[in-house]
């Protein structure tokens, strides 16, 4: 968590400085673009990838043996995979609904 905090930090410096950067010359517009996209994908990348979600249904869907505990909520999560489509989906084991 303190590792994706400090990402984050670092990701919103490097935009700002983008933008600030772009106003004064134009050049630096792919840069503010990259940092824009990092920025980004910082935010986002908890619903995709790690946030514990209900436990799939569906015929497709099997559970793993793969199990961890979760660093942002200290909960143990099981692993879903879904053989069709590649997904996984992981789930709070004590079966609390997902934050």
């Amino acid at each position: 968590m303190m590792l994706r905090t400090f990402v984050l930090v670092a990701a919103l410096l490097l935009f700002t400085a983008a933008l600030v950067g772009a106003v004064i010359d134009p050049a630096v517009w792919p840069t503010l673009i990259a940092a824009a996209l990092v920025l980004a994908g910082i935010i986002f990348e908890r619903r995709r990838y790690g946030a514990a979600q209900a436990k799939p249904s569906g015929g497709a869907w099997r559970e793993t043996p793969e199990r961890f505990v979760d660093d942002a909520s200290g909960r143990p999560v099981s692993v879903w995979y879904n053989e069709a489509t590649g997904e996984r989906r992981y789930v709070d084991i004590d079966g609390a609904p997902p934050s």
